[in-house]
């Protein structure tokens, strides 16, 4: 009766592990620091328009020295963003904040909104930062854009 137990349960934990998705196995190398392999399950999920898909792949490009990509890492992160994926938004910022000229009435329009929806991002000082760069003229079209998205998104739920 033992083994017959042992059996079974062994049966259905490789079967619950058999069953993991690309998307999963991504989600999990992400969450475990390997970028080059989240990238590799994750892209084909981003391409199909997968907010969460689409933040890891944009961040592992932000953070993974090995295949460091700002261009890629803002394509990828912009496309979660757009779609109110809140972690993707702070990063983003950075991303445009840290890029060539003209990209930070962006960055701070990211760190505005990345404040807004995620609790961790609020707590931050990188909008405040940013702002400190910022001619009254660009604060003023970064505050119109951050109006853009919020009438855009309305009470839509974050994409996660």
């Amino acid at each position: 009766m033992k083994y017959t137990l042992a059996i079974i349960c062994c049966f259905f934990l490789n079967y619950s592990f058999a069953q993991k998705t690309d998307l999963d196995k991504g989600l999990i190398a992400f969450d475990a620091k390997d970028f080059k392999k989240a990238i590799d399950k994750l892209k084909p999920y981003a391409e199909q328009g997968n907010c969460l898909a689409q933040f890891a792949v944009g961040f592992s490009y932000m953070y993974e020295p090995r295949i460091k990509n700002d261009s890629l890492a803002r394509h990828w992160l912009e496309l979660a963003a757009d779609q109110k994926q809140p972690k993707a938004m702070g990063p983003l910022s950075v991303n445009y904040f840290s890029a060539e000229e003209g990209s930070i009435v962006k960055a701070y329009m990211w760190a505005m909104l990345a404040a807004e929806y995620d609790p961790i991002q609020k707590m931050t000082s990188t909008r405040l930062v940013i702002k400190g760069y910022l001619k009254p003229e660009e604060l003023e079209q970064a505050n119109k854009l951050i109006n853009v998205y919020k009438e855009r998104w309305g009470n839509a739920p974050d994409c996660r």
